[in-house]
């Protein structure tokens, strides 16, 4: 999806000579075509499999572990692929199949909220940011979303203005702003 790669490619441009750290998930997801890494994928073109979050997760933790020590608070603010989806499906018990990549982030000493929510674009997450993230006082904001926005007809200019801002109030919320690429979809 060209849409996707343009977004990407605005993400990593706007992290440059910032105080915002990129985590470039989507060459790691991505195969020659493209598409989400089969052996990644659920089946269903856009979501991950068990050990999709879990190379997601051990990625994005390997790619912060210099501010991923105690004491930190992390919130993760997205959509789908924040919550675990399908495999942890809104938190509920009777649905988890396996851990979101929120979860391989906790470490001794490490809060992590998960803010995800599957279906969500920019505009929620960026509601969910005043209204969940700001009461939970992190240290750091993890921000991975925007496919959902692009499948609504957004245009990449207008996603990235979103999740701009969504940096910035981190920042100003004395929180490190951690800015994930979208996956790539089938």
């Amino acid at each position: 999806m060209d849409e996707i790669i343009q977004l990407n490619m605005r993400i990593r441009d706007h992290c440059r000579g910032k105080r915002i750290r990129l985590v470039d998930a989507y060459p790691e997801f991505s195969d020659n075509q493209d598409h989400l890494r089969k052996q990644f994928s659920v089946g269903d073109g856009g979501h991950l499999n068990g050990a999709g979050y879990k190379h997601l997760g051990q990625f994005i933790a390997t790619s912060i572990s210099d501010i991923l020590k105690p004491g930190a608070k992390v919130a993760c603010l997205g959509d789908s692929i924040t919550e675990g989806y399908p495999g942890h499906f809104n938190g509920q018990e009777e649905t988890k199949q396996w851990e979101p990549y929120t979860h391989y982030l906790e470490r001794a000493g490490v809060k992590v909220f998960n803010f995800g929510l599957s279906g969500d674009t920019t505009e929620g997450m960026t509601k969910r940011f005043y209204r969940d993230v700001l009461r939970a006082e992190p240290t750091i904001c993890i921000v991975m979303g925007g496919v959902n926005d692009l499948f609504g007809g957004i245009p990449s200019r207008e996603v990235m203005e979103a999740l701009s801002a969504l940096y910035a109030d981190s920042e100003r919320h004395q929180m490190a702003p951690v800015a994930v690429t979208v996956l790539p979809i089938d």
